[in-house]
């Protein structure tokens, strides 16, 4: 990266609710661990799965008796909605210390702008390493970070390739796309989901780098015969991801104001009348809606369908 230019870094902590169980019992250090949302039926859903269950074929968001099938003496814990935010806040605590500029992502993801601290800690990577230790060592969860010159390739350099990396960390530069990014296929893109995916492959679009280097007005002109006159705007926005374009800086406080609304629902197996099964409901509400301790929220049940306002 030249040294001119913005570092921004998208920190994620890897298996966090998982990772947090295993940091709280040390005796499951060894054995494969998952948090499912109700371990008393097997019909639960996985929400976390530990590195070792994972290398057994556990998926997030599959059944808890499809994972215990795959492997029988897996460890289940219930989920702690209140533990996992407050170590939540306590990593975001620890990168406010490295920056002033950190903007919560999701419960377990948070973008970093470290332009101004480097001269205090060195290269990017090697600051990366210093949070990634003081992370660990203050709640035994391993965070790993994306590194780039835009939030949008921070975030791709994390999904992409700091995952798959030993160290967990990784830097994409502008300058190495055509070599890295663009070699990957279009569903490896942010935002391009499987319906996506399969429009730009009968597009002919197969890799995000055949998206980047297609023409904007060109793309524009593809996606109109596709969806209509109205997709400029979804042209541009696929367009600009794959070419890593993102003028947004990180905003301290994005997700701190208090909503009047919150309009996230899910439609759940049974009837849930007790506050620690409610708890587990609202994790899955709460991943991209920044709630904090104290706020006041209205539960309202109709038809089966559970809804925070």
């Amino acid at each position: 990266m030249k040294s001119n230019n913005r570092v921004v870094m998208l920190a994620d902590c890897q298996s966090f609710y998982a990772s947090v169980e295993k940091a709280d019992h040390p005796e499951y250090k060894n054995r494969p661990l998952v948090v499912a949302g109700d371990p008393e039926r097997r019909s639960g859903i996985v929400l976390a799965a530990c590195p070792l269950a994972k290398e057994k074929g556990i998926t997030t968001a599959e059944r808890l008796g499809e994972a215990l099938a795959k492997c029988p003496d897996l460890v289940v814990i219930k989920p702690r909605m209140q533990k996992y935010i407050d170590v939540s806040m306590q990593i975001t605590e620890i990168y406010k210390s490295y920056t002033d500029l950190v903007e919560p992502y999701s419960i377990d993801e948070q973008f970093l702008d470290v332009t101004g601290s480097l001269h205090l800690y060195g290269t990017p990577v090697e600051l990366a390493q210093i949070i990634q230790r003081h992370v660990m060592e203050a709640t035994g969860v391993r965070a790993r970070f994306g590194i780039a010159e835009t939030k949008i390739l921070a975030k791709t350099a994390c999904d992409n390739f700091a995952k798959k990396n030993p160290s967990g960390l990784y830097i994409l530069s502008k300058d190495t796309l055509a070599d890295t990014l663009w070699k990957l296929p279009v569903s490896s893109m942010f935002m391009a989901g499987s319906k996506m995916t399969r429009h730009f492959n009968v597009m002919g679009l197969p890799t995000i780098g055949s998206v980047a280097q297609t023409p904007l007005s060109k793309l524009k002109q593809m996606m109109r015969r596709k969806f209509g006159k109205n997709s400029d705007i979804s042209a541009e926005m696929y367009w600009r991801i794959a070419n890593g374009i993102d003028d947004s800086p990180v905003r301290p406080g994005t997700h701190q104001v208090d909503p009047k609304s919150v309009g996230h629902m899910m439609t759940l197996p049974r009837d849930y009348a007790k506050l620690e099964e409610i708890k587990v409901v609202l994790l899955g509400i709460y991943i991209k809606t920044c709630v904090h301790k104290g706020s006041n929220l209205l539960i309202l049940w109709r038809n089966n369908i559970f809804q925070v306002v």
